[in-house]
């Protein structure tokens, strides 16, 4: 089974950290976009709230997309949104589409 085109309806961008030196001796830490994808982005419910209020998880949106290399230490952007990693997960293993829980940052 596979995910459907149609689902992946938004451009995302996935971000990484970089170190980048200041001129003066010291480094300054900033993000470059490392390429863009085409994703769905959900809210979670507000039952998967209440759930994790017990667990003190923090996870606001899931983003939905095709199997790409990715880690917590990226972030994502949506045009003026972005998104910290939470946790990325491939569901029955079968690699048709991971789920990346997120949490929006200011």
């Amino acid at each position: 089974m596979s995910i459907s085109r149609g689902l992946l309806n938004q451009t995302l961008t996935i971000q990484n950290r970089t170190e980048v030196d200041d001129g003066m001796g010291s480094i300054t830490h900033t993000w470059a976009d490392l390429g863009s994808f085409k994703g769905r982005i959900s809210p979670i419910s507000a039952q998967e709230r209440l759930m994790q209020d017990k667990t003190g998880m923090t996870t606001t949106h899931r983003i939905y997309c095709d199997p790409m290399t990715v880690t917590p230490k990226d972030r994502i952007r949506w045009g003026s949104y972005y998104f910290e990693i939470i946790g990325i997960r491939n569901p029955s293993e079968l690699y048709h589409h991971i789920e990346i829980d997120t949490r929006e940052i200011n």
